[in-house]
């Protein structure tokens, strides 16, 4: 049989052993309450945090949306920008310098005495337009012209025999439908005037001048006085009077200054007395003259 204290101490290594695996197991408990206290701690906190991302997704959501109503109502509240028209360069004026304009006085019809044989005579279209046409074919120059084939040089000797080379027949290379030929029917120089007689051109001048002096549209001035030619003196002139365009000017032959001033205006027209047609007359919307060629006028029907 075994000693008894053989036997006391195997009960006593069993019992170490026991206690120490309820040791162990004690620990083991401990450790699986704990675990399960922090799962349930964790599954606690896992709601909250799924709450805060779905809260920050949702604000960086409404971000953009709230961004673009903000701009919008910026946007409604500052009106748009026109645009700037580009700016013209500015430009320097030219200095004027001072026109001295000559004292004029406008005559009315009461201070004039007209010759009704000038200035009352009644108007026949045919008389008008004959004068008219021989006064503007008198002005053509007339020196027109061309070479006929006999003219132009060369073209003497037959270009090819008459038959056999089935060309059509040629004489000469200088034929009119050839290329360097001559001219078929051409304008020669000429002299396009022809004859009208000195009352009918009379008669004419002085039923023109009765329509214009019918119409009004004759400015009679005291004088036109002019120190030296001034063009920018006779624009300024002609601003103060109640003129139409075409204007005749009509001058005498001592008013040398007053042609030269007025002959570089546009649609104005300077003639003088002596010279004047009944074209001129005819094609001007006003006439103005002076006193002094008024009387030079009225002079016209005391030899007619």
């Amino acid at each position: 049989m075994p000693d008894k204290e053989e036997i006391t101490e195997e009960e006593e290594n069993s019992a170490v052993e026991a206690e120490s695996g309820v040791a162990e197991a004690a620990e083991a408990e401990a450790t699986g309450a704990a675990e399960d206290e922090s799962a349930e701690a964790g599954d606690a906190e896992a709601p909250e945090e799924a709450d805060a991302v779905t809260a920050g997704a949702a604000e960086e959501e409404d971000a953009p949306a709230e961004e673009e109503a903000a701009g919008a109502k910026s946007r409604a509240k500052k009106p748009a920008k026109k645009k700037a028209a580009p700016r013209k360069a500015k430009r320097k004026k030219a200095e004027r310098t001072d026109i001295k304009v000559p004292a004029v006085k406008a005559l009315t019809g009461k201070d004039l005495k007209l010759n009704p044989a000038v200035f009352e005579v009644e108007a026949k279209v045919g008389v008008i337009h004959e004068v008219v046409r021989a006064e503007m074919a008198a002005r053509r120059a007339g020196t027109a012209s061309s070479k006929t084939r006999g003219e132009v040089r060369g073209g003497g000797a037959k270009p090819w025999r008459q038959k056999g080379t089935g060309r059509a027949r040629a004489g000469s290379s200088r034929i009119p439908h050839w290329t360097g030929g001559g001219v078929a029917f051409g304008p020669t120089p000429r002299n396009f005037t022809f004859k009208i007689n000195r009352k009918m051109r009379s008669k004419a001048l002085r039923m023109a001048l009765s329509e214009r002096a019918r119409e009004g549209s004759i400015r009679v001035v005291d004088g036109l006085e002019f120190d030296e030619p001034r063009t920018a003196a006779a624009a300024a002139l002609l601003e103060g009077l109640e003129v139409t365009y075409p204007l005749l000017v009509l001058v005498g032959e001592e008013d040398a200054n007053v042609a030269l001033s007025f002959r570089n205006l546009p649609r104005v027209d300077v003639t003088d007395t002596g010279d004047l047609e009944v074209s001129d007359v005819i094609g001007a919307r006003t006439v103005l003259t002076t006193s002094r060629v008024i009387e030079q006028l009225n002079a016209i029907g005391e030899g007619k």
